[in-house]
Parts: C-alpha cells; sequence; structure tokens
C-alpha cells in the first residue's frame, strides 16, 4: 500500500497476511521487514537475502502503487 501525504511526500508498505491474520510486512522508507511470529521469520531471514524480492516491493509502493492514486 501506499499514501501521498499532505506536505507531498509519500508513504510506502508491503503488508501480508495468512490465514486472516497479518504475517509479515515491509517498509518501503527503511526497507526493513517486521515478522509477526517465528513462522514469519523464516519469510523474513529469506526475503533479506534477496535484495531483488525487497528492491521489487519498494519499487512498487513507491512508483507503481503511487501512480494509480
Amino acid at each position: 500500500g501506499c499514501d501521498l501525504l499532505e506536505n507531498g511526500s509519500t508513504r510506502g508498505f508491503s503488508r501480508y497476511a495468512y490465514d486472516g491474520r497479518d504475517f509479515i510486512t515491509m517498509d518501503a522508507n527503511t526497507m526493513m521487514f517486521t515478522a509477526v511470529d517465528a513462522a514469519a521469520q523464516v519469510t523474513k531471514r529469506k526475503w533479506e537475502v534477496h535484495e531483488t524480492c525487497t528492491e521489487q516491493m519498494k519499487h512498487y509502493v513507491e512508483n507503481t502503487c503511487i501512480e494509480r492514486l
């Protein structure tokens, strides 16, 4: 998701859920992942190793998402 703030800046994030509960999120500004439990920690470690995945998420929330607002 993304937001265009009143001051013209943007805020972006990727949020994933599983079985109706939050699982993992990524803040596009800091490129940091937050895992909600031990299972999500496994995914977090995998995604942190693969910079391409992180860069693609960041590009989407900072560009594609903003353009679609």
